[in-house]
């Protein structure tokens, strides 16, 4: 009678595994479309780029900035000014 209700015990854990991978993936899903979803249509409706930084002129080639002053070294980093 042990060994059966052991192998009750057994299937019903794995079964209720499966059942709670299935669930994960429809509340995952559900939070995934109901959180993001607005948010990208109102971002849409915005017309908003994020990755857009405004980094330097956006006509520009490049946004190399060219550097000034002095050759940099090991002196001039441990000045404490």
């Amino acid at each position: 009678m042990l060994s059966f209700m052991k192998m009750l015990w057994y299937r019903w854990k794995g079964l209720a595994h499966r059942i709670i991978k299935g669930q994960t993936w429809v509340v995952m899903g559900a939070a995934y479309w109901i959180g993001l979803g607005p948010v990208a249509l109102v971002l849409r409706m915005k017309n908003r780029d994020l990755i857009d930084r405004g980094l330097g002129d956006p006509s520009s080639a490049s946004h190399w900035i060219a550097l000034t002053g002095d050759r940099q070294d090991i002196r001039q980093a441990q000045r404490p000014w």
